[in-house]
């Protein structure tokens, strides 16, 4: 589909949203997939017959491999990713502690955490994303996916991004030639499984795997620069700071016999409200992702808007996550606690006014393993460490306007940092504990 000359409706108000929920038959967002595919992966030919929709004249692999995904970031597939997640954090966090004057781009740090333990607990010992070359072919890619997406002579257009795509693409076969997909996550496995078993060429999987690592890192990474962000919003309210600690400390910390102190994740997500709750209002606050889906038939939303179509419809969580229809007048002010004064039978009502997970039918289905990361190591950093700003105070940096894929936007400047660990802990031995079949979190979604 031609995108430049496609009418776009752009649904402001949570009502509407339930309306497009409730017409999911008539809606698709497989137009889109296969446009990114094609312009962003640089897939043609017989590769996109196979992805494309079956209602579009394709073979439907890109829905199945999609499919797939969500057992396997579920359960023990879940498990699996955050046990091995988990130790790549900590082994960089006590990095962190073994270099106290050492002044660190938070973003920068932010990105190369979660990357490298994003990656690893997907991709095996093999992954790609080890090489900090490969690294910055995709955050080449992710920076400026808008201008690859023109895909006008993209190698001239778009050459930083184009070139990034295209060295991942021989990253991920020689990956593949290696069977390093033999020894990774079922994520990973059952991708590769789904696309092989259809007849899809080693390069077309491996070019659709580059891109599949913008749903796993760019919208890990910008709400985990909450590790900005998520801890701008903490240190700089100091009541709040000293609750969330005591509220770990008190709630999911511990210290075994041989002095090692444990932080547990499902006493994170069981016992920790404050700190949850902080996490999702900085979700609702900041997210700045927009929900696409193609009109497939003309459709009347909510007794009065007609769509037809051919047409877009955008939801963007900008607007959506501060509407007071659903979150009161005082919807446009940071509560830290207002998730965690939600009553449950509420959640539902809420659901339509959250879009930073995406809408029903298109839920983000990596959003357990990403929060689990995310709350993981930013409480691990909170109990740790004091985190100072150089310039003196909590500057917000300003966004980049190009990551299109991002469901924040990343900084395009600095914001450098000093840790240095609490007098309470500082020399003593840390460590997570994972309990199996608890990976997920009841976060609300729309």
């Amino acid at each position: 589909m031609d995108m430049l000359y496609t009418k776009v409706y752009i649904i402001a108000s949570p009502e509407l949203v339930s309306a497009v929920r409730r017409s999911r038959n008539a809606m698709s967002f497989g137009p889109l997939f296969a446009n990114v595919a094609e312009n962003g992966g640089g897939i043609n030919g017989r590769g996109m017959q196979l992805l494309r929709d079956k209602e579009y004249g394709g073979q439907g692999v890109g829905q199945q491999t999609a499919d797939s995904m969500h057992p396997a970031l579920l359960g023990s597939g879940l498990d699996q990713m955050n046990g091995k997640m988990i130790a790549v954090l900590k082994t960089l966090i006590d990095e962190l502690a073994s270099q106290p004057d050492n002044v660190v781009d938070l973003y920068e740090w932010c990105s190369h955490a979660v990357t490298v333990a994003s990656t690893d607990a997907v991709y095996g010992p093999l992954n790609p994303y080890r090489s900090e070359s490969n690294r910055r072919a995709f955050w080449a890619i992710e920076s400026n996916l808008s201008l690859l997406m023109m895909n006008v002579v993209p190698w001239i257009t778009a050459r930083k991004p184009w070139k990034g795509r295209e060295q991942l693409t021989q990253a991920f076969i020689q990956y593949y030639q290696a069977d390093g997909h033999l020894d990774s996550s079922q994520l990973a496995y059952t991708r590769w499984k789904v696309q092989h078993e259809a007849g899809a060429a080693i390069e077309d999987i491996a070019r659709l795997e580059a891109l599949t690592a913008l749903g796993i890192l760019s919208n890990t990474v910008p709400t985990c620069f909450y590790c900005f962000y998520f801890l701008f919003d903490i240190f700089s309210r100091p009541d709040l700071l000293n609750k969330i600690r005591d509220e770990i400390l008190d709630g999911a910390f511990s210290v075994d016999s041989a002095g090692v102190h444990t932080l547990d994740l499902a006493d994170i997500r069981e016992r920790c409200p404050i700190f949850v709750s902080t996490f999702q209002e900085t979700l609702r606050t900041r997210s700045n992702s927009g929900q696409l889906r193609v009109v497939q038939k003309d459709t009347l939303l909510d007794d009065h808007l007609l769509v037809k179509a051919g047409s877009i419809i955008l939801m963007p969580a900008a607007v959506i996550n501060k509407h007071p229809s659903v979150w009161g007048s005082d919807a446009g002010t940071y509560d830290p606690e207002r998730f965690s004064k939600i009553d449950p039978a509420q959640k539902r009502s809420k659901a339509s006014g959250f879009m930073s997970f995406g809408s029903s039918p298109h839920i983000c289905p990596g959003r357990h393993f990403a929060s689990g990361e995310i709350l993981a190591l930013v409480a691990m950093i909170l109990v740790r460490f004091d985190v100072c700003p150089v310039r003196g105070t909590w500057v917000e940096p300003k966004g980049n306007t190009k990551a299109v894929a991002a469901s924040l936007p990343p900084a395009v400047e600095k914001v450098e940092v000093k840790f240095s660990e609490t007098s309470k802990f500082a020399g003593v031995k840390w460590g997570f504990r994972l309990t199996p079949g608890k990976g997920t979190f009841g976060l609300i979604t729309g």
